[in-house]
């Protein structure tokens, strides 16, 4: 009676697989420090090939797998989950395998072939498997031939993530007349759905934090993201914290995508400076916050503010957004009676913006570079003392700077040259 010792040492293809893995070893244990550069990036590109090659057979493996139904023995439920706990991989990276393998054995072909000649790597074939898989089940066969014939010879060329998009375009670029109005109608679809999803939702945890989800479209996702990438400036010359130097003198350069607490402070910054004129009314009113604060707190830059929404604010804060954003100030007196009712004009306008932009070119802090069109407009004189929005009364400071300036710990000092440094009040 044959066992499955029996059966497995006999078929020539568990022997191969084991001649393999012994040859394998065999070449882990050689040494590699007599390979030059040369050798080096052959070496690289073979193993590359083969990878693809065995990547291939373990597809093959998998299909046959599924048609005999490894798994109905041990009472698993599928072939995904048997191959999962034989091989200690998560269920969903099986499944996804079994259902690929399964369809480059019964459908496409040239993709396998392709895989098996080392002319795809793996990454290539899931991609493009996806992509015809996504074809409409009514596309005439000859034209589902012709899309997957087209993205395999891509594959010589392009990466996954550009076959990817070419992909989702394969049949407007072998056929036009048919391509574009698929095109037209995935894409009608996709925005519907996508407006149908669009979501926010805004908490306050009663301790000065608000926290939010969303979900909108992808093209006013890529808006959103242009706008915050601008307010957060990647690139630039980072102005200093204030552990680092007191008067601004050390600089680091910003390397790569902006940070998330860098997309948070932009994103605190858009809105602070989003337009009152183009608020929506609110109670026949533009939904502008008021502020309201006591003359004196406003004077000694001391004390806390309220908002209409039923919020609090530093005085500080009160004086930073009285530069920039279109806030309208209510000062109240001693008993609470209003003494001035602000209109919002707090704004320097177009032309001294170009005036104060052209004079100054950077941040006017000692040692900051950012560039005038990243900066705030920063009234020397707080418009809360009585300062004018007028050309001598202001400059250019950045978000950094611009805050440090409103901070009651800090003394500003203007020089001669118009830079100004902070210093830590004693």
């Amino acid at each position: 009676m044959a066992t499955d010792n029996d059966t497995t040492t006999a078929h020539p293809v568990p022997a191969g697989v084991r001649a393999l893995s012994a040859s394998v070893t065999a070449l882990a244990e050689r040494p590699l420090f007599a390979l030059d550069a040369a050798t080096t990036r052959q070496t690289i590109v073979a193993l590359s090939e083969l990878k693809s090659r065995l990547a291939a057979y373990e597809y093959a493996v998998l299909a046959h797998a599924e048609e005999v139904q490894v798994g109905a023995d041990t009472g698993c439920t599928s072939t995904g989950v048997w191959a999962a706990n034989a091989t200690r991989s998560p269920k969903n990276v099986t499944a996804a395998q079994v259902k690929l393998a399964t369809a480059l054995e019964s459908r496409w072909h040239r993709v396998r072939d392709a895989l098996a000649d080392g002319v795809m790597n793996p990454d290539q074939v899931r991609v493009v498997v996806n992509a015809l898989e996504d074809l409409p089940d009514d596309l005439d066969a000859a034209l589902l031939v012709q899309a997957e014939e087209a993205l395999v010879a891509y594959a010589v060329e392009f990466a996954p993530t550009e076959l990817k998009q070419l992909g989702a375009h394969i049949l407007t670029l072998i056929a036009p007349q048919v391509g574009e109005e698929i095109d037209r109608k995935r894409l009608e679809a996709a925005e519907a759905k996508a407006a149908q999803k669009r979501r926010f939702t805004l908490s306050f945890d009663g301790h000065g934090t608000a926290h939010g989800r969303f979900t909108i479209p992808e093209v006013q996702g890529q808006m959103l993201q242009k706008l915050l990438h601008g307010f957060a400036a990647p690139g630039h010359v980072n102005c200093t914290s204030a552990s680092d130097d007191p008067e601004g003198g050390k600089r680091e350069w910003v390397k790569g995508r902006p940070s998330a607490q860098k997309l948070g402070e932009a994103f605190c910054e858009l809105i602070e400076n989003y337009p009152r004129t183009s608020a929506p009314k609110v109670g026949g009113t533009s939904a502008t916050v008021v502020v309201a604060t006591f003359l004196k707190d406003l004077q000694d830059g001391l004390g806390t503010a309220t908002l209409d929404t039923g919020g609090e604010m530093t005085v500080a804060q009160v004086r930073r957004l009285a530069c920039e954003a279109e806030i309208i100030p209510v000062v109240l007196g001693g008993d609470g009676e209003i003494l001035d009712l602000g209109d919002g004009k707090r704004l320097f306008s177009t032309p001294q913006r170009i005036a104060i932009a052209l004079r100054d070119t950077t941040c006017t802090a000692r040692g900051c570079d950012w560039p005038a069109y990243l900066c705030h407009f920063h009234h020397d004189t707080w418009v809360s003392k009585g300062g004018k929005t007028d050309l001598k009364d202001g400059r250019l400071l950045c978000p950094h700077h611009h805050a440090r300036a409103h901070d009651p710990t800090y003394d500003m000092t203007v020089h001669a040259d118009n830079e100004v440094t902070f210093h830590r009040r004693t």
